[in-house]
């Protein structure tokens, strides 16, 4: 028992000491602030029609991303794979960067097409970044210049293009 006794008073006068602080109040430059990281967020493209069963084999239109939301790339250059996705499988999704002009963000100019056509609905979904410490509104997004086609290339009246934004 007194060995025991003896053990414990030696580990416990051992384990006192100093913990390496100076005794400040963390305010001497060595507290670490965790840096923002930029935010995915999708861009999700879908239609509405006449009819929910309204058929259409293209889709082309202009979207302007606001400066805090960006993709990979520069203007002239058509998007990676796996940037803008289509919602429905064996469709084409496209998109390419082009020269924002007056506009303070990325314009990027998109085509879907699917062979056997698709109804109103999903189209596509655009992988964005959200720039650090940043918010954005999906009124903030301005889709301009909607063309839907149907299986001759004439346009289609009364389909109507809707954006909604998924953050992660």
């Amino acid at each position: 028992m007194r060995v025991l006794v003896l053990l414990l008073l030696c580990a416990l006068i051992a384990g006192c000491g100093s913990s390496g602080s100076t005794g400040g109040n963390g305010t001497d430059g060595n507290v670490l602030v965790p840096q923002p990281t930029p935010a995915p967020v999708q861009v999700v493209i879908s239609t509405s029609g006449p009819a929910p069963d309204t058929v259409l084999y293209a889709a082309q239109f202009t979207l302007a991303l606001p400066r805090v939301l960006t993709v990979p790339g520069t203007a002239g250059e058509l998007l990676s794979p796996g940037v803008l996705q289509p919602a429905l499988g064996g469709s084409f999704a496209g998109a390419g960067l082009v020269d924002a002009g007056a506009q303070p963000g990325q314009v990027l100019l998109v085509n879907i097409s699917r062979h056997g056509g698709f109804t109103v609905g999903p189209l596509a979904t655009l992988n964005c970044t959200l720039a650090p410490g940043a918010g954005v509104a999906s009124s903030e997004i301005v889709l301009s210049g909607f063309s839907a086609r149907d299986s001759n290339g004439a346009p289609i009246a009364g389909i109507v293009p809707h954006l909604a934004l998924k953050t992660q």
